[in-house]
């Protein structure tokens, strides 16, 4: 029997409410059972990608099996630039490599530094032998990481995300440089690595800009199965925006997108708002990182 209106005429078909599939994703991936923890494996692929990073940005990389160790180096960058990582030692030889890297870098007119990396690098108390040698430690960050990624926060309508080609590498080695207080006097080095990293297609490097205005920077490098958020930052002004949310999520999701298992970043332990904005977005604590300069 056919519905009619009061004037006689059928009363059109209502269609049923909107619903979104049962087979649709959730709006938040960080809903539902907690991801599984990085594998070991996993933890020694981010441990070799910071290495890979500091690569990237400039330094040059070499495996140094008489040191047991990856050796990093550019000449006149200070220990952020010249260390030795990945530090596979024994109980028995540990004095023996440390004196090694000592003896390299010293040779190289610079500081003797190791990065040792909790759980990974061997003895497993490499880091206290080092302090007990007199070894002082002068940089502490932990590993964050996620396999999921949070929805993208609404902001405002002038942000637009700016996926960095070569042309744009001068531009954005300016303002990532502003945001992290970098010397202009390193600016062609880092223009020129950031170019090359561009040209060899090794990062994707995002630009977020408001009403034109460059305000936000982050570097993405995958591979080996894993993403790496590097550089991600805001210009000060611009701070307490939910700019470092937006941006975060934005490129988790590239680097899931891309095929990776997980991406992680690192953070300053003592930074508890950095900590609490990535916890909020689904990052987890992998393992700490420390870097120990010899002062001998």
């Amino acid at each position: 029997m056919t519905d009619r209106s009061g004037d006689g005429k059928p009363a059109p078909i209502q269609p049923p409410p909107l619903q979104r599939p049962v087979t649709a994703r959730t709006r938040s991936d960080t809903e539902g059972e907690p991801p599984a923890p990085p594998t070991r494996a996993e933890s020694k692929g981010i441990e070799r990608a910071q290495a890979r990073l500091v690569e990237l940005s400039g330094a040059t990389r070499s495996e140094a099996p008489e040191l047991g160790a990856t050796l990093l180096e550019w000449p006149g960058r200070g220990p952020a630039f010249n260390h030795a990582t990945r530090l596979r030692w024994s109980a028995d030889d540990w004095r023996d490599r440390a004196a090694r890297v000592t003896e390299r870098l010293a040779a190289a007119g610079e500081a003797p530094c190791v990065v040792v990396s909790s759980g990974l690098a061997t003895p497993a108390d490499l880091a206290a032998r080092l302090e007990q040698a007199g070894w002082i430690a002068i940089g502490h960050e932990v590993v964050m990481w996620t396999r999921r990624a949070a929805a993208v926060p609404h902001l405002e309508a002038d942000l637009r995300l700016v996926a960095v080609t070569v042309p744009l590498a001068e531009e954005y080695e300016a303002v990532e440089r502003r945001i992290f207080g970098i010397s202009e006097r390193e600016a062609a080095d880092r223009r020129s690595a950031l170019t090359a990293s561009l040209e060899h297609d090794r990062l994707r490097v995002y630009l977020v800009r408001d009403g034109g205005v460059p305000v936000a920077t982050a570097r993405l490098l995958v591979e080996d199965g894993l993403a790496a958020i590097h550089g991600l930052g805001v210009v000060p002004e611009q701070r307490r925006r939910g700019l470092g949310a937006y941006l975060t999520t934005i490129v988790t999701r590239a680097g899931l997108a891309l095929g990776a298992a997980l991406v992680w970043l690192s953070v300053d332990p003592e930074n508890t708002a950095a900590r609490a904005l990535y916890a909020g977005l689904d990052y987890r604590s992998d393992f700490e990182w420390r870097r120990f300069l010899s002062v001998d």
